[in-house]
């Protein structure tokens, strides 16, 4: 099984770090970005003390309790355009990319208790579905004239595997060897190092003469989402004490498709990827507010770990074009992996949020959440063939670390129809800056928004527009190899319009 978990990395193309999909999936899956609301993203989704939006039902979900009417709420990402710039190797490129999707829906059903016991004002309910991720994105990066080379990747990952498997039609089918191996023999990109009397060897090396250089270019495609669907119970006491559950059922897609490029004297070989997820998860919310005086509101909320059934399907081409290599090598050549698939386990971390709001009588207020994961808690089980994922378990403990994320938030009404809005995002950096002694690229990763904001209402309805620019940098590899090879530098821009239409009933 371990040998398959080591195809699966191959397939998957492109590699955060060296310890594999698995491992960068575990981070991607268990990051979670609320604000599916306009007032929400404005105020920097900061409201697990405030309450009172459909967001809050996946922040605090005691936050359904400060519903004083039912409402019907739906919001739209208008704009979503992601700026992409690379660098890798001093060369610089970019790529941008657009969508256009829904960021929730919701009902809440606010039911006044007559004649109450205990202070009890009020229970509601409410069901719909909260836009937790956006996976979309586009990313390119090319290098001309670089001294690395791809083909030194096959050759080093192949090493240890006799050259006679390789010739067996029949190999990796049985015996679970990386499809990249199989693939970069086919086309002649690998050749033994340390041939017997026979050519059968276990050593290899790529077909670049010595200093030889080459153009690389790799294009990787991202689209998918995690969606929320909730169904929220809460109660007010005395406009004094709100408690509140939430049922979060998850739903996950996530695929992604690279294709990548080597020219060079040796000619040319193009290698495309494709990796699809797809799964569905449940968690458990549950929350508090309490206002110790009318002006102040503190927030507790615990989300428990989602629990993922995932399934993966994936499959590679790789196909070369060579010249002056060899009499056998030279000429065109193409050769694929079967499609596969692989069904798992995965539990996110346990998620506490801390959170505090003052308010000035009708004319505004400020907010501030504390948000609390340890993305080192993730967890991989359950392999379709009872694999226990030992190994990629030991190093996501060893690569990511607890984070504190924070949000502000801010509104003011300078009259009963018009609110403006503001607020920030700080995200804490997920990855360890020092693995075995060994600096990694990560080190300076660094995520954070910006937001603003308008809303208006008239009677029964409302209207909110949010405007928010996040900026993000991180590090990732190409491929993985031992000798020198530059990490990519990613600084991502993304730019988001959402507009929520609210309607009391």
């Amino acid at each position: 099984m371990k040998k398959l978990i080591l195809t699966l990395y191959a397939i998957a193309g492109f590699m955060t770090i060296s310890f594999g999909q698995y491992v960068d999936q575990s981070l991607m899956f268990s990051q979670q970005y609320f604000g599916s609301t306009a007032r929400s993203k404005a105020m920097g989704n900061a409201f697990g003390a405030i309450g009172g939006d459909f967001s809050s039902l996946s922040i605090n979900p005691a936050g359904i309790g400060v519903y004083l009417r039912s409402e019907v709420s739906g919001s739209l990402n208008i704009i979503g355009l992601n700026n992409t710039e690379a660098t890798y190797q001093g060369q610089m490129t970019d790529d941008r990319s657009n969508n256009f999707n829904f960021r929730n829906f919701g009902y809440v059903l606010a039911t006044p208790v007559q004649n109450g016991g205990s202070g009890l004002v009020s229970f509601n309910f409410g069901l719909g579905f909260n836009k937790l991720s956006n996976f979309n994105q586009t990313l390119s990066v090319g290098k001309n004239g670089s001294p690395h080379s791809r083909m030194d990747a096959f050759a080093e990952n192949t090493n240890g595997i006799s050259s006679s498997n390789l010739w067996d039609e029949n190999y990796p089918y049985e015996n679970g060897t990386p499809w990249e191996s199989k693939l970069s023999w086919e086309n002649y990109l690998i050749d033994v190092a340390n041939p017997d009397q026979n050519g059968v060897g276990n050593q290899y090396q790529s077909i670049l003469f010595q200093n030889e250089l080459v153009d690389q270019n790799l294009t990787i495609n991202k689209e998918g989402f995690l969606n929320e669907y909730v169904a929220s119970f809460g109660a007010n006491f005395n406009h004094q004490l709100y408690l509140g559950a939430t049922i979060g059922m998850q739903d996950l897609y996530y695929n992604e498709s690279s294709s990548y490029a080597e020219d060079g004297e040796f000619g040319r070989f193009d290698y495309y990827s494709t990796a699809r997820t797809r799964g569905f998860g449940y968690n458990l919310k549950l929350g508090v507010i309490y206002r110790p005086i009318p002006a102040v509101r503190l927030g507790a909320a615990i989300h428990t770990p989602t629990y993922f059934d995932l399934k993966e399907e994936f499959s590679s081409v790789m196909s070369s074009d060579l010249q002056n290599v060899s009499t056998n090598a030279d000429g065109s050549h193409k050769a694929e992996s079967p499609l596969g698939d692989y069904g798992y386990k995965m539990d996110t971390p346990t998620r506490a949020i801390g959170s505090f709001a003052y308010q000035f009588g009708k004319k505004g207020m400020i907010s501030f959440d504390y948000e609390y994961v340890d993305y080192g808690k993730s967890k991989l089980r359950n392999g379709r063939d009872g694999y226990n994922f030992s190994f990629e378990n030991t190093d996501i403990k060893t690569i990511f670390q607890p984070v504190s994320n924070l949000h502000f938030g801010g509104e003011y009404k300078p009259n009963d129809a018009v609110s403006l809005r503001a607020g920030y995002e700080l995200f804490g950096n997920p990855y360890k800056t020092v693995i075995s002694g060994v600096a990694q690229p990560n080190t300076n990763w660094s995520y954070n928004t910006i937001n603003a904001g308008i809303g208006y209402r008239i009677d029964n309805v409302s209207f909110d527009i949010s405007y928010s620019l996040g900026t993000k940098t991180d590090y990732n590899y190409i491929y993985q190899v031992s000798s020198a090879n530059d990490p990519v530098k990613y600084n991502l821009k993304r730019n988001e319009v959402v507009f929520t239409m609210a309607i009391k009933l």
